[in-house]
């Protein structure tokens, strides 16, 4: 077993690395999929264990001696994130275990964190809140990308927003593993936005605020969001196709 426990959370060592063994009978479930996510509360904590799902054979091989598995990457990226001043739930702890290929059973855990929803909720407020609310994202996006960081999965899933009583928004993002650490410039930072599955004129709204801020032609920096988000919905259309047919051929050949 390798671990890393932030040293905040060290006097919850014994606790944090049972969480492996307790996970499939205890928690409470809040996602359930590729990757399975659980609550857990202990001494007046609630903790987010993400367990990671069993990498494929190649992967098993690659994160044991190549690169980082997926939950030391969350860990470490988390802690940047936290040094970079950039939201992101607290970091707490990672854990892997692995047999003689490699990698096998891996988590990542962070303090459970509060929020209102995620940034799909921003369109169940009122109309003539929205807008705000998407320029402050954009805000928010454009502070990481100024600290020269590239987060690939940016979409509606990955950012949690909650409302302050002083009526600030806060941003936080999760899943952190594919996170790049680089310079960003504007177009860059642009394409870093097609992933958000908005209509034309809300795209325009974030699209004219990063124009804003990074000092480019709004009306340019709108056709050239909107084309990248065409593109990027059309592959999203393909894969799910794709991955369709695969499953259709696999029932039709072993039931």
């Amino acid at each position: 077993m390798q671990y890393k426990i932030t040293s905040k959370y060290l006097y919850l060592k014994d606790y944090l690395l049972s969480l492996p063994d307790r996970f499939d009978r205890e928690g409470k479930v809040i996602y359930s999929g590729r990757n399975t996510l659980k609550v857990f509360e202990h001494e007046g904590l609630q903790f987010c264990v993400k367990s990671f799902k069993v990498p494929h054979p190649v992967n098993k091989i690659a994160y044991t001696y190549f690169r980082k598995s997926k939950a030391e990457r969350s860990f470490l990226y988390a802690t940047r994130f936290m040094e970079l001043g950039i939201g992101t739930p607290e970091p707490v702890a990672y854990i892997v275990f692995c047999d003689k290929i490699g990698v096998t059973r891996s988590y990542y855990i962070s303090l459970w964190q509060t929020c209102d929803f995620t940034f799909r909720g921003i369109a169940t407020l009122p109309e003539v809140e929205q807008d705000d609310v998407y320029r402050a994202f954009t805000r928010f996006t454009y502070d990481f990308h100024r600290k020269n960081v590239y987060f690939t999965d940016h979409s509606p899933g990955n950012t949690l927003l909650r409302k302050e009583k002083d009526g600030h928004w806060n941003f936080w993002l999760v899943d952190l593993n594919r996170t790049e650490f680089k310079p960003v410039s504007p177009d860059k930072g642009l394409r870093n936005l097609c992933m958000l599955e908005l209509p034309d004129e809300k795209l325009k709204v974030i699209a004219t605020e990063y124009a804003r801020l990074t000092n480019r032609n709004p009306e340019q920096m709108t056709r050239t969001l909107t084309k990248l988000t065409c593109k990027h919905n059309e592959l999203v259309k393909r894969k799910s196709w794709i991955r369709n047919t695969r499953r259709a051929i696999k029932r039709r050949l072993f039931h």
